[in-house]
């Protein structure tokens, strides 16, 4: 029944965000901004009815729920300021923080769901991410992003935001996905760390392209709104269908 329950969600989740793009292409307004909060109360829904069907994964699975209604929330706030541009700048500020509190749930669901991590990997981990932050900090100077005020929070939240990628790769790696592609047996836990690396890695996607839309300027194009939030509400889906696994 609860499978059952999860499948029909997933259904209403599709619809509702093809009913928020469709708005949102035409406007920026409250109305798009109440659509976007419910199609991301549907994520939050569907990763509680996740833990009902497997309550064993609970313990990880708070932490995405919390990660998720942060997220929401964010959500909220980063659309309020094309509606109310007179406070852009606070409501993206309450927005990116909003988000980056949410990945650092995010990143303690991941440790949760695979505490095995020893020295190597973490360090690993952190310097990978790290590294990836800086390049892409040096890069988006040649490339002319903005981030003025913002700065020093992309920065960071960019660090955040990659250490729930490394993370999520190395968990998916200490199963060993190379014996895998070669043809040996697949671990019973692997689809649940694949479902968190791909969603990790798709939301950093989605991070990237709502930067060019906030920070570079000509950025925010029609085209880039659909990218942003398919892989956004992409993203969080397949956070939500790793509590399943």
């Amino acid at each position: 029944m609860l499978n059952g329950l999860f499948i029909g969600l997933s259904v209403l989740f599709v619809i509702s965000v093809i009913v928020f793009l469709v708005e949102r292409l035409k406007e920026c307004s409250v109305k798009a901004t109440v659509l976007k909060a419910t199609s991301s109360l549907f994520f939050v829904i569907l990763a509680c009815v996740a833990i009902l069907i497997k309550p064993e994964n609970a313990d990880y699975g708070m932490m995405f729920i919390i990660g998720m209604v942060l997220c929401t929330i964010g959500d909220i706030w980063l659309d309020l300021k094309y509606v109310h541009k007179e406070y852009d700048e606070q409501y993206t500020f309450i927005g990116i923080s909003s988000f980056m509190v949410s990945h650092i749930f995010y990143l303690i669901g991941i440790l949760l769901a695979y505490p095995e991590f020893i020295g190597w990997q973490v360090a690993l981990a952190i310097f990978s991410a790290l590294s990836v932050s800086v390049v892409e900090r040096l890069i988006s100077k040649k490339t002319g992003f903005e981030y003025g005020k913002f700065k020093t929070l992309t920065f960071v939240y960019s660090i955040v935001i990659m250490l729930t990628v490394t993370f999520a790769l190395n968990a998916v790696n200490a199963f060993g996905w190379l014996p895998v592609l070669g043809g040996a047996e697949m671990p019973a836990v692997m689809p649940r760390f694949l479902c968190m690396n791909m969603g990790t890695v798709i939301f950093a996607l989605s991070d990237l392209s709502l930067s060019i839309a906030f920070f570079k300027k000509g950025g925010n194009t029609k085209v880039n709104v659909v990218i942003i939030h398919i892989t956004y509400y992409l993203a969080q889906y397949l956070l939500a269908l790793s509590i399943l696994m």
